[in-house]
């Protein structure tokens, strides 16, 4: 008897002890893998993303600042879960980006965030690393018609530093010990709000507003770097994100923006959105509801920009948003997926996140813009499967789960029966050589779709010396040009006068430097290009 006793006791006490340890929370930082990959390693193993929008970053009114309860909910979503999160990730997407508006909550001149809201946030973040996936976390809506806690101009220069400096400590000294799947992203969209050219701005011939506005942005990705990297840890080499001007194209191919300095050594990723072609993606009111070969255009152009500038120059790159606003057209948004995803995966630095705000239904005119509703938060189901289908099979060759079941693939759009081979087909185009002055050639391919054309120029220094500069003109009785990409183009009476950007002006023997020129009608089968 006494014997039995003495074992009840010992069972009562491994009991007490088994309920106090899985009491305790399960620890999900990523700590023991330190930081010690690369940006280009970490945005290869990224592969796909999607955001968490309208929640941590709902904004509310001013005249309530500073809040002393989350928005979580305030724009009209529930409150995130880790189940909502588990959903995300069965469903293939291993990478989550949460916007967070911290400003609205902040207390004193030296903007003190809540224990209550860092929580809230550090529980969201842990949803995630519990499913073993990345996660950037940034600020948000801290520049907003309502409330502005910074603006990149000279006027509000000081505050705005002293903003980024604090929130960034406060926040890199929480995650500090957060390894290398945590990604900081130092602000998202930086504009001026309000401004004629608050979205959109011509990239060769900014205005001295948006020229002193880049400038701004410039010295705040370096403060907030700073900031991020004076709390030492795992932030002494963490992956950082940095945007341009709106986080836009224009914004980070611009001549005058520049990346921070670092003191670490390969870990800044570019951060740029692209809601794109436009008209299709977001437009509400010029818009268009079909997909098809003349949008992809402005696909091909976006990355092509992107690698000339930044990828093939080592520098990763996070698509951090992007989406096609729900206009009742899902057969062409599984289109534009399969297309924008199958042109992503030909980077292995480069990574898209899909912009998702849980909004769904539009009206019969198809004009609401923002419509990116892909999980719905509430029931847990997907919205459009055939979209996440379309992208996840060039993320890993394999359909995306949904709900436990494998989606199909999309299958492709009907094709006419074969017609027989001409007997002698139009070859493919190939490289022409243009004229030009010693030690430097000009090929150019022209792509002729009919209705429209690009030509492809590729301007190499085949001397045995670095060439500074370089000048190439085109005929204006051959082409049209209507956009252009990596370079700057100003006209004379006969010709397009085509002269580089300050990142691919020098080259080196060897080494080329490859623009295009775009243009609506038809074209020649040759074009008078010559570089000097």
């Amino acid at each position: 008897m006494q014997n039995i006793k003495r074992r009840t006791r010992r069972l009562t006490l491994l009991l007490a002890l088994f309920l106090f340890f899985t009491a305790i929370p399960v620890q999900t930082v990523h700590a023991a893998g330190g930081t010690s990959k690369t940006a280009t390693e970490v945005v290869k193993d990224m592969t796909v993303g999607w955001n968490l929008g309208n929640t941590l970053d709902s904004v509310g009114q001013k005249s309530s600042f500073p809040y002393t309860m989350s928005l979580e909910t305030f724009w009209g979503n529930p409150k995130t879960t880790k189940e909502m999160i588990d959903e995300v990730a069965k469903a293939g997407f291993n990478t989550i980006r949460i916007p967070v508006s911290w400003g609205q909550y902040t207390t004193g001149d030296n903007y003190e965030i809540p224990d209550f809201f860092m929580e809230r946030v550090k529980e969201v973040v842990d949803y995630c690393i519990a499913n073993d996936m990345y996660v950037i976390l940034n600020t948000h809506h801290d520049i907003t018609s309502e409330y502005c806690f910074y603006v990149p101009n000279n006027a509000n220069k000081s505050r705005s530093e002293a903003y980024f400096k604090s929130v960034w400590t406060q926040i890199a000294n929480e995650f500090k010990d957060y390894d290398y799947h945590l990604i900081f992203e130092t602000m998202n969209e930086p504009r001026l709000v309000g401004h004629g050219q608050e979205w959109w701005f011509p990239r060769n011939n900014p205005s001295s507003d948006i020229q002193e506005a880049i400038e701004c942005i410039n010295d705040y990705n370096q403060v907030s770097l700073d900031a991020i990297r004076a709390t030492g840890g795992n932030n002494a080499d963490r992956c950082v994100m940095v945007p341009g001007y709106d986080a836009s194209i224009e914004g980070c191919m611009t001549d005058g923006f520049k990346m921070p300095k670092d003191s670490a050594s390969n870990r800044l990723i570019l951060s740029v959105h692209a809601y794109i072609p436009y008209n299709f993606a977001l437009a509400s009111d010029s818009f268009i509801t079909n997909f098809d070969q003349s949008n992809k255009t402005d696909i091909d152009v976006f990355f092509n920009d992107l690698n000339s500038k930044f990828m093939s120059k080592g520098i990763p790159v996070v698509v951090g948003e992007t989406s096609a606003s729900n206009r009742n057209n899902t057969a062409d948004r599984v289109k534009w997926a399969d297309y924008y995803w199958s042109a992503a995966s030909k980077y292995s630095n480069l990574a898209m996140c899909l912009w998702d705000n849980n909004f769904y239904d539009n009206d019969a005119s198809g004009s609401n813009g923002e419509c990116h509703r892909y999980l719905d938060r509430k029931s847990l189901t997907w919205a459009d499967p055939e979209i996440i289908t379309a992208i996840m099979k060039h993320v890993d060759g394999t359909p995306a789960t949904i709900d436990g079941n494998k989606v199909p693939t999309p299958q492709p759009d009907p094709q006419p029966d074969p017609q027989p081979e001409p007997e002698n087909p139009d070859p493919e185009p190939s490289p022409a050589q243009a004229p030009g002055r010693e030690g430097l050639k000009a090929d150019y391919t022209i792509h002729n779709w009919g209705s429209g054309y690009q030509v492809i120029i590729k301007v190499k220094n085949e001397s045995d010396s670095k060439i500074e500069g370089w000048t190439v003109k085109v005929s204006k009785k051959d082409v049209k040009i209507d956009t252009s990409w990596c370079v700057n183009i100003e006209e004379t009476d006969d010709y397009y006068v085509i002269t580089p950007l300050f990142w691919n002006s020098n080259l080196e023997p060897g080494a080329s430097a490859e623009f295009g020129i775009q243009g609506t009608g038809s074209i020649g089968d040759t074009v008078d290009v010559t570089v000097e």
